[in-house]
């Protein structure tokens, strides 16, 4: 899934949990898991970019995701979000945790982190690992998926 889909779910879910920033982050870090297990056409991207043949468009592609996120994230914000300014701030954490992790790792292959990037991909790679789908399908679904999660939690 897009970063800024999991950010949105995860402010979505903590929106519900104003007062319980830690259950934000915990329900932000499963909804990422759960999320993944969707198929969403971005599994060749990925074993391009393993085999390093696509490694360029790999970064664009998180890069401009990442920022869109950030954009996300500061327009969210400046709504004024009163209480629950610090448990969807945690949601949107918990929810774009798994990914940084996961980045973390490819980029400096720390050996402790192994077992989550192992994790991360058992539930990413469920489903799509048999039943992926295109890039553009994975893309057009995604974004109605995003439309419909902003228009629960604007």
């Amino acid at each position: 899934m897009f970063i800024t889909t999991h950010a949105v779910l995860g402010a979505l879910i903590a929106q519900h949990l104003p007062n319980n920033p830690f259950a934000a982050l915990v329900l932000g870090v499963a909804s990422h898991f759960v999320s993944d297990i969707i198929p969403h056409g971005d599994t060749k991207i990925y074993k391009n970019y393993l085999s390093g043949k696509s490694v360029k468009s790999s970064v664009a592609y998180v890069t401009i995701d990442g920022i869109l996120t950030t954009l996300f994230v500061l327009f969210l914000f400046n709504l004024g979000l009163g209480d629950a300014r610090l448990a969807i701030t945690m949601g949107i954490v918990g929810g774009v945790l798994p990914d940084l992790l996961v980045g973390i790792y490819e980029v400096f292959h720390i050996k402790s982190l192994s077992w989550f990037h192992r994790l991360h991909f058992f539930f990413h790679n469920m489903i799509s690992e048999q039943y992926d789908m295109t890039f553009a399908s994975g893309f057009a679904m995604q974004v109605m998926f995003l439309s419909g999660l902003l228009s629960l939690l604007v």
